[in-house]
């Protein structure tokens, strides 16, 4: 963009610098659109990668639950309610990945 307003202000000390004008312009409009489906593309890989985050934490925190939770008989003690709310949670994590996977 420096480069740009640099052009600009070179620009405008020419005494014909209609071209000159014109190419500026043009370059200042093709930058500002790269610029704006570039930071497009940043939002959705940082959303993505905030969602990867999450589901690898719980399943993460779930693989230590089933290790954990195992008494001396090899019978598993965690509870039913914490499983079935964390796999809710791991549904809902896959829709949404589902969902900013088709947005891409």
């Amino acid at each position: 963009m420096k480069v740009l307003t640099a052009a600009d202000g070179a620009a405008q000390k020419m005494t014909t610098h209609t071209e000159a004008d014109n190419e500026v312009a043009a370059l200042k409009t093709r930058y500002e659109a790269v610029k704006k489906v570039a930071n497009g593309w940043v939002a959705k890989v940082d959303t993505l990668v905030k969602e990867w985050v999450l589901l690898d934490n719980t399943v993460t925190e779930l693989n230590s639950w089933v290790a954990k939770d195992k008494s001396s008989e090899g019978e598993n003690q965690f509870s039913l309610e914490k499983m079935e709310s964390t796999l809710g949670e791991l549904k809902n994590i896959f829709k949404q990945k589902e969902k900013l996977v088709e947005g891409l």
